[in-house]
């Protein structure tokens, strides 16, 4: 049996082209009170009605009103030419993003925890779990390819099942209406796109790049605060409630949930952090990571109105996912973690050179914890037939919005011009986010399944066994680190590679669990109105309703905020 032994604390993240940074942008709205202060800011105060922040923020312009073709366009690892570059002239084998490698990165936590559950430590009494473990798709099988090019391969990330990208896009309309001023950002609305320069328009992303071993890794950076520690980088993340989380496609039954207060089982910002612990913390912090960022900045809210925002640091996540602050122990897993895929992948590569490759990882909740790595090559048309499958689903949703957005001009030209949002709109989730039965009957989809399903293709099937150990003795896994402590943290591992049957059977069963998990079949839509006793529907018809009331209460009347003494009107926002 080969062993190898990783020492992460001897492994180094190297930051490239520091130098060259462009510009990143900061908070407006005074948002950046959030950065320093550990909780929840409440969007406004329920019992006196003081807006704590700008009120043009509390409503969210909808997103058939904001024009999504004044910002560039994503660009996948394969497709950065940049990155390439980089790449090649550091001598780096392999490339990717943190949206392409952070769902492979997971499942070796999972591994070198041992399936560490996680830490709700920071909860109060007044939530009762209906779980303590990780979500189904967090734990779901992940798939990414390996597309090779001139000597590199880029991973993207595997978009058989993504039929919910159109989703991004409020993600990046919320994106510029917490980093830019009103006026400014009344610009991309579509009745005022016009206005903007041909330099706002073409604004380049800014990126932070990072080497460990054989990967050259991007990050794009959201915003920046001086005073925060490290680099002052961090993501800025939107959170819609869960009514919403539970069904995307069918968001709008959803909609009216509100969070009302701090803590408690239902409609307050503990709910959400709850959820959030255990569907992104781990992968968010593999992202500030792989950034060199300091955490994140969450926005709450239910695709209509924000409720309030939270800064959340890396150590508070470590503290849910490692059960401590002491950054050591998450920093040198992730080093870990990158070593481990790096070599991998050199005995796939070795295996299949100068091909692309698809790759599926799952780490099982084994007695002893194991990880499946497997790797298919495929062709060009192959990655392309895979890659569109759900774009039909994308493009319908993008036909849609251009459809209201034109009639809502015909219809009333003024009426665009409301900063008040009038319908709800889907939300920038990044999480849970399941396919409805479409994403099943589509031509396209079921051409890449049986592309996938095919047999005597050829593959290669591995599996990873681990041993840690801490301070010269074995443990299951690390805990209990403390900062004043000695860390001396060293992983034994060892890769052995399948029987071809003992691999195309368990690759089978490892196919069929990711699709069972991201292609849910038509009855589980109507599961919304059952699931959690059926809470869900009382609770969004309650939000509508207290909406209503509370717009009939200020319809007209001055607006407070938390720093003027006087009463504004609200013509001032």
């Amino acid at each position: 049996l080969d062993v190898k032994t990783i020492r992460p604390q001897h492994l180094n993240l190297c930051p490239v082209e520091e130098d060259a940074l462009l510009p990143v942008p900061q908070l407006s709205h005074n948002l950046d009170r959030v950065l320093f202060n550990p909780g929840v800011y409440h969007m406004q105060d329920g019992r006196s009605r003081v807006f704590n922040f700008d009120p043009y923020l509390a409503s969210i312009m909808p997103v058939k009103e904001f024009d999504f073709d004044a910002l560039r366009s994503y660009v996948t690892s394969s497709k950065d030419v940049k990155l390439r570059q980089l790449s090649a002239a550091h001598g780096m084998k392999y490339c990717g993003s943190t949206s392409s490698m952070t769902s492979i990165l997971s499942h070796f936590h999972f591994l070198l925890s041992a399936w560490r559950k996680p830490n709700f430590a920071f909860l109060s009494r007044s939530i009762e779990p209906e779980s303590y473990n990780f979500t189904a798709i967090s734990r779901g099988p992940s798939a990414a390819f390996a597309h090779y090019n001139d000597g590199t391969y880029a991973f993207d990330s595997d978009k058989e099942y993504d039929t919910e990208n159109i989703l991004s896009l409020l993600g990046k309309s919320m994106e510029k209406l917490l980093t830019l001023p009103k006026e400014e950002f009344e610009k991309y609305r579509r009745t005022r796109s016009h206005q903007l320069s041909e330099e706002e328009r073409n604004a380049q992303d800014s990126f932070h790049y990072t080497t460990l071993g054989d990967f050259m890794m991007r990050s794009q950076l959201d915003a920046y605060d001086p005073r925060l520690p490290g680099s002052g980088m961090f993501d800025l993340k939107t959170r819609a409630v869960v009514s919403v989380r539970m069904d995307v496609r069918g968001y709008e039954k959803g909609a009216g949930y509100e969070i009302q207060k701090r803590f408690g089982q239902w409609e307050s910002f503990e709910r959400e952090y709850y959820d959030m612990i255990r569907t992104v913390f781990l992968k968010y912090s593999l992202q500030v990571r792989m950034g060199r960022m300091d955490g994140i900045f969450v926005a709450y809210h239910n695709t209509q109105r924000i409720f309030g925002f939270q800064y959340i640091s890396l150590e508070e996540m470590d503290v849910a996912l490692h059960g401590t602050s002491d950054r050591r122990l998450g920093d040198q897993e992730f080093k870990t973690s990158v070593t481990l895929l790096n070599d991998l992948m050199d005995r796939a590569t070795k295996r299949f050179p100068g091909r692309t490759l698809r790759l599926h990882v799952e780490t099982r909740p084994t007695k002893i914890p194991l990880t499946y790595f497997f790797v298919e090559p495929v062709t060009e048309e192959e990655m392309t037939t895979t890659q569109e499958a759900g774009k039909s689903s994308v493009e319908e949703l993008e036909r849609e919005l251009q459809i209201l957005s034109e009639a809502e001009s015909e219809e009333s030209p003024n009426e665009a011009e409301s900063t008040e949002q009038t319908e709800p709109q889907p939300s920038n989730e990044e999480t849970e986010q399941i396919p409805d039965e479409l994403s099943r009957q589509d031509p396209q989809n079921e051409a890449a399944w049986n592309v996938m399903m095919a047999k005597n293709r050829e593959l290669l099937g591995m599996y990873v066994t681990i041993r840690n150990t801490v301070n010269g003795e074995y443990v299951e896994r690390p805990t209990n680190i403390k900062k004043e402590d000695d860390f001396d943290w060293s992983v034994e591992y060892a890769v052995n590679e399948l029987s071809d049957r003992s691999a195309r059977r368990i690759y089978s069963g490892m196919k069929q669990r990711r699709r069972k998990v991201l292609a849910p079949s038509p009855s589980d839509r109507w599961d919304w109105y059952k699931m959690f006793q059926g809470k869900l529907p009382e609770l969004a018809k309650k939000g509508e309703q207290f909406r209503e009331m509370r717009s009939q209460q200020e319809a007209g009347g001055p607006l407070h905020v938390a720093w003027e003494r006087e009463a504004l009107s609200q013509e001032a926002f």
